[in-house]
Formats: structure tokens, sequence, C-alpha cells
């Protein structure tokens, strides 16, 4: 409990940093994937904000001005699955060399994680929340629409939260195990003994 905030707190100070490997992978990701739709998605302080090829109008000082849709996602709802990790490798009985590699090791895996839920978020977003063109571009079939939506679902609300747990418990399995021995079995005091 002591580390949870701790970790919070320098995690949010530090998000522009952790969003900066995030653009750079979900840039490659899915301009590879949906050149035709997807132009760019670029960092814009901890937020992405994602260009697209989808034709839009606006009306500029009375104008009317042609140009392409584009909207942010917030990475932090997914990133959050970095200090929780964090947190529970900290209050974890190990080695400090275990504890490292453990960590460069999960934020391998905690980083696909971010990038899957930030990934389907923008699909999300193209296939439900803008315009028939959008829809027109990705040409998804309706049971492609339907796996989408529960691939948001679960890169939003199971993955960040699960991941880190059960990675951290496959990691320090010995030490977690003892932990929780020790909560099961507390220890009995005995009472002074009497000799003679």
């Amino acid at each position: 409990m002591f580390w949870l905030p701790v970790c919070f707190a320098g995690w949010y100070y530090f998000s522009i940093l952790f969003t900066i490997p995030l653009a750079a992978l979900v840039d490659a990701l899915m301009t590879w994937s949906f050149p035709n739709l997807v132009e760019q998605v670029a960092q814009q302080g901890n937020a992405l904000t994602v260009v697209t090829a989808v034709p839009a109008q606006t009306t500029v000082k009375g104008v009317a001005r042609m140009g392409t849709l584009v909207f942010e996602v917030n990475p932090l709802k997914y990133g959050y699955c970095v200090p929780l990790y964090t947190a529970l490798l900290l209050a974890t009985p190990a080695s400090e060399a275990a504890k490292v590699i453990g960590w460069l090791v999960a934020m391998l895996l905690l980083t696909a994680v971010q990038v899957f839920g930030i990934a389907t978020e923008i699909l999300k977003t193209l296939a439900f929340q803008l315009t028939p063109e959008a829809q027109a571009l990705l040409g998804f079939t309706n049971l492609g629409y339907e796996g989408l939506a529960l691939a948001y679902q679960f890169g939003f609300l199971i993955l960040p939260p699960a991941v880190p747990i059960v990675l951290w418990f496959a990691q320090f399995r010995p030490a977690v195990s003892g932990l929780l021995d020790r909560k099961s079995h507390p220890g009995v005091e005995q009472g002074p003994s009497i000799d003679g």
C-alpha cells in the first residue's frame, strides 16, 4: 500500500516520457496495418493525436475548406498497469537483480498491453464514432465489428489490471507464496514456560 501511491505519482509525473515509445509503436502498427485510413499517430504531451485519411469539411472565416479528421486518444487509460506492477515488485522480498530483470521483462509485455489497448480504441473510434467514410475505409464485416467491440473491452477492462498481477505472481511465485502462507498461517505466540 505504501508503494502504490508513490509509483502512481511518479508514473503520472513522467507520463510524457512513457508516451514517447507508445506513440512510435502505435504509429508504426496503425500506418502499416491501415495505410489508407491512418496517416499518422503523433504524441501531443501525454496524449496521442491520430491523423486519419478520412475527408472532412470545415469552415474557416466563412470559407469552406477540406481537410481530414483528427482525434485524440488518452494512453494513460491503459498505462496504469506500469505503476501497479512496479508497486507490487518493490514490495516483493526478492534480490535486487531479480527485481531489475523482472521489471525489464514486464515492461516489454506491459508495453504490448498498452499498444493493444490504444490500437483497439483507435479502431473503435474509426468504426463507431466517426463518419460512414471511415467505416467504408475500414472495410470490416459485421463479425469484424463484433470482434472489435470485444477486443476493445478486453484491452480496456481486463488486460491493464490483470496482466501486471498475473505477471508478478508468475515471476515471483515462491516469494508471493511465502507471503500468502505467513498470512494464512500466522505464528502462535507461546507463553512463558515454567521449569521444575
